[in-house]
């Protein structure tokens, strides 16, 4: 992986592979040849998702994977109890097959493979220690986080040694900031902790994170691809594409979860997107939602230890909605809407420049 790193490097100081952060735009994007190499990935994640998720589905039933329903939750959730979950293990690895069979020699790629997966195991764990151990915590939260701390310091370092960081892409304008090793590190590390929080609290009703995950997938796909960072674009759109497929039995009401197996992989991928291609200030933009979840989370629990009481109906936000009285298929449409406003407004705020 080093050599390729290394390799990458040479290429973009002689001239030979402009980076990222350099001019970008239309013409630019024309020059990788076409979108022939992210579509197909797309495709056959896809078409892998599908052919494998019902017998994944009969095998996680058999290995005891099955949903845990809280009993805090909202009430219509309780009949979901005893579905089978973790059906990342299907979708997550048909995406990074995909990604790798296309560009097999990218060490960039790699990378982000490597973070992505790491991602998933950690998911994983927590699904398998909630619903086959019954603990109720699942993985331990400090466990947890030294993971993705670990996991985001080596997104960050190796970032750094491909000549990848300390430059910004700003929205909407043409001007690219210079950050510090030390900022750009802590900037990653708060991207890819909260972005995997943030799909992990939006993974609550049936197609939601699918939905909304995917959509903001393919916006970072296509900035990648503007970059001019072909494999990573690949890495996006299989990931979208495989849960285009994995909806036809998430979607309600839901035959299969994808567990935090999935929910962590799909954080992790679209956050190593942004830190591999100078795009972090597009996150608040195109996952706003996953930005609103958090930060509702956050807010119901400092508000409760302030004051005793509840900010918001339940946490993460769209609990509050659905307990306001909105369905869970109307829920997931609007929220789906929302995401694709979002996603629209990256890409846009992108190809300005």
């Amino acid at each position: 992986m080093r050599g390729a790193l290394r390799l990458r490097v040479d290429r973009r100081v002689s001239g030979e592979h402009p980076t990222a952060f350099a001019e970008v735009g239309t013409s630019a994007a024309l020059a990788l040849g076409g979108v022939q190499g992210p579509i197909a990935a797309a495709v056959a994640a896809a078409l892998i998702t599908a052919l494998g998720m019902v017998p994944a589905i009969d095998l996680l039933r058999w290995l005891g994977l099955e949903q845990v329903v809280r009993q805090q939750g909202p009430a219509s959730h309780l009949h979901k109890a005893g579905t089978p979950t973790a059906a990342g293990l299907v979708f997550v690895p048909a995406a990074l097959l995909c990604a790798w069979a296309l560009h097999p020699q990218n060490g960039v790629l790699f990378l982000a493979l490597v973070v992505v997966a790491g991602h998933g195991i950690l998911g994983f764990a927590d699904d398998y220690l909630k619903v086959v151990r019954r603990r109720a915590e699942g993985l331990k939260a400090r466990y947890k986080l030294i993971g993705q701390l670990l996991l985001s310091g080596l997104l960050a370092t190796a970032a750094l040694r491909a000549g990848l960081g300390r430059t910004l892409l700003v929205p909407f304008t043409d001007r690219i900031l210079t950050v510090s090793p030390v900022l750009f590190v802590a900037l990653t590390v708060v991207a890819v902790l909260g972005t995997t929080n943030g799909t992990n609290f939006t993974d609550g009703a049936d197609g939601l994170l699918g939905s909304t995950g995917g959509i903001a997938l393919i916006a970072f796909g296509i900035v990648a691809w503007g970059c001019r960072e072909g494999a990573i674009s690949a890495l996006g759109f299989a990931l979208a594409g495989a849960l285009v497929a994995f909806l036809r039995w998430n979607w309600n009401p839901a035959r299969v979860f994808m567990g935090d197996t999935g929910s962590m992989a799909i954080g992790a991928t679209i956050a190593a997107i942004a830190v591999l291609t100078g795009t972090l200030l597009y996150l608040p933009l195109i996952g706003l939602l996953f930005v609103l979840e958090v930060l509702s989370v956050m807010a119901q629990v400092l508000w409760f230890r302030r004051t005793g009481r509840r900010l918001l109906r339940m946490a993460p936000l769209h609990h509050h909605l659905e307990l306001g009285g909105l369905r869970e298929v109307p829920l997931v449409a609007r929220l789906f809407g929302f995401s694709c406003v979002c996603a629209l407004v990256g890409v846009v705020g992108f190809w300005l420049r």
